[in-house]
């Protein structure tokens, strides 16, 4: 092969680099209804499996929402959290926002919380993703929300937030999984009937190793000790009767005991 030639192909191959990496980035920044391909790195063992019809998989740069468009909520949200991605230095945007990938009457809007008493809430928070404008502005999408009791959200929701990403810190990574749980009457928000959770999950995996936190929805002393809601994966799976971890591989029936100083025990 001549030189002409060489060259000729070494375009051609950078063309196609160009263009793969586009697409990928696409999928990334889109929503998905159907394969999760572009989505499963951020699971620990599979995507999630809810016993809810018609749920829609949301598939952003650095976190993936199971999404209700019934209750306005997302289920599950999750989130292969690493040191890399706690590094930057995107400020907070505060730029909260209806899924531009969801229709009218599948997704909450910003007049549903208005005046509601409840905090949009955060699952995957956004204090996860300075790492970019585009991921800043994803996190305040309203599909990774839920209605939150406000003094809970600000304070040791906060905490346990702050205490998942120390811990992160400490060992490098680590795949969290955040969502609601729905039990006895569920009251709603708003004209587009949002859903407003009984209670609340963050479960932090490491390895085979897992932590589960289950809390209430409502206003939990500040000074509250994590251990306090601490419980066993198969709890949370029971109260919310979604399967986390479908490939298995990750103990469900005993509580995990990395980041002891982070979260308290």
């Amino acid at each position: 092969m001549n030189q002409r030639q060489l060259r000729s192909l070494a375009s051609v191959t950078v063309v196609i680099l160009v263009a793969v990496a586009g697409c990928f980035k696409n999928q990334r920044q889109g929503g998905q209804t159907g394969g999760t391909q572009s989505c499963t790195d951020e699971f620990r063992a599979g995507q999630p499996t809810a016993g809810v019809d018609g749920t829609r998989v949301l598939c952003r740069l650095d976190y993936v929402s199971v999404y209700d468009p019934a209750r306005k909520v997302p289920l599950v949200v999750g989130e292969h959290l690493t040191v890399a991605e706690l590094q930057g230095d995107t400020p907070r945007s505060d730029n909260f926002a209806p899924d531009p990938d969801l229709q009218s009457g599948e997704r909450a809007e910003l007049t549903d919380y208005r005046a509601s008493g409840y905090d949009r809430g955060h699952m995957a928070p956004a204090a996860d993703f300075v790492g970019g404008d585009t991921q800043m502005t994803q996190s305040f999408y309203l599909s990774n929300m839920v209605p939150q009791n406000g003094e809970l959200n600000r304070g040791f929701w906060a905490g346990l937030e702050d205490a998942t990403r120390a811990c992160v810190r400490s060992l490098g990574e680590a795949y969290v999984l955040t969502g609601p749980v729905f039990e006895g009457r569920v009251r709603t928000i708003g004209p587009d009937r949002v859903a407003v959770p009984s209670s609340l999950y963050k479960i932090v995996v490491s390895g085979n190793s897992a932590r589960a936190f289950l809390i209430p929805n409502r206003a939990v002393p500040k000074s509250s000790r994590f251990p306090r809601y601490e419980t066993t994966v198969d709890e949370v799976q029971r109260a919310t009767g979604l399967t986390f971890f479908p490939a298995g591989g990750v103990n469900t029936q005993a509580t995990g005991t990395f980041c002891a100083g982070n979260f308290g025990s």
